[in-house]
């Protein structure tokens, strides 16, 4: 990974000068989030569709735009032993916070549940449209995040609800075999092993590029197929709790521990805004699977997403005033 420059909005003239910039990563997202909402409540597509949908992008699309962006980002390995560690430190801090907070935000341990996965979960989609439009050349370094977290937010998010949750006891064989398998994971690896054997793609790029593509469509059109607005008023003390973990204390703890291992500027702040994103619509599954508080998850997926998009212009100029 380049230490890609991080552009200072007061150099161009003011934070106004910026806005263009966040509205252009912003207003996809918000249109395509938005028209799955439509989809979904006009069911001009069939219940079933969306799950297979998930399950094509989850297993191809997805998979594809990882591995592509790893394989040929130029120096996507360069510091990722640092980026990595920075990365779970603000990860095991903030659930380490969690834990010893639980009593205080919620008794209910089903409840709790649903406030962690919402604070250390990402939506790695909303992550790959925002993040490379607001710092070009990121791409591998986001994908490099997506490797780095997903098998620690999975073990930590299953653990806790085999605790907490109402549900069965926690099997580590069935829960190490599902990471093992994982298509995120593999094509992490594959992609890792791409750069470091500089492996020439030839036509193959072009075609994982637009499956690539095809992930980012479809995982936000399922977002906003996700989203259920009538659970939002519920448990607003636990909402509020979630965010401030996932919004305050992740991106914060994420770069006090950046700063103590040297990470430059331009790696920095996209980890930061990377470590800013909502938490995935797949808590929501994980959560009435495991017998979490599903209708809880509902509501914090349903607020994290409609915040996000006035939050993320915020942290994206805090970031520019300070490491600009």
């Amino acid at each position: 990974m380049g230490t890609t420059p991080v552009r200072s909005l007061a150099g161009s003239g003011g934070t106004m000068a910026g806005v263009p910039l966040v509205a252009s990563a912003l207003v996809p997202l918000t249109l395509l989030i938005g028209l799955g909402i439509a989809l979904k409540r006009s069911r001009f597509l069939p219940d079933t569709f969306w799950p297979g949908l998930d399950r094509l992008n989850y297993w191809v699309f997805f998979p594809a735009l990882i591995f592509v962006s790893l394989a040929t980002s130029e120096g996507a390995l360069a510091g990722s032993e640092r980026v990595a560690l920075a990365t779970w430190l603000g990860l095991a801090i903030v659930s380490v916070a969690a834990l010893l907070l639980r009593r205080v935000m919620t008794h209910d341990g089903p409840a709790f549940t649903s406030i962690f996965q919402g604070a250390i979960r990402f939506n790695s989609y909303v992550a790959f449209l925002v993040v490379p439009v607001l710092y070009p050349g990121s791409d591998g370094l986001v994908a490099l995040l997506v490797a780095v977290t997903v098998p620690v937010v999975n073990v930590l998010s299953v653990t806790v609800l085999a605790r907490f949750g109402a549900g069965a006891a926690l099997q580590w064989r069935t829960l190490l075999r599902s990471i093992a398998s994982n298509p995120l994971i593999l094509a992490s690896l594959l992609g890792i092993a791409a750069t470091l054997s500089n492996l020439p793609l030839g036509p193959f790029e072009s075609a994982l590029r637009i499956l690539g593509q095809a992930a980012l469509a479809a995982g936000l059109l399922s977002v906003g197929a996700t989203l259920r607005f009538r659970a939002m008023g519920r448990g607003v003390r636990a909402i509020a709790a979630s965010m401030l973990l996932k919004f305050v204390a992740l991106p914060a703890f994420t770069a006090i521990a950046g700063l103590a291992l040297g990470i430059p500027s331009g790696l920095l702040a996209p980890m930061i805004l990377f470590q800013s994103m909502p938490t995935a619509s797949a808590s929501y599954v994980l959560a009435r699977a495991m017998r979490g508080d599903e209708q809880l998850m509902a509501s914090i997926l349903a607020v994290h997403t409609l915040a996000a998009i006035s939050w993320l212009p915020l942290v994206y100029a805090a970031l520019t005033a300070w490491l600009g």
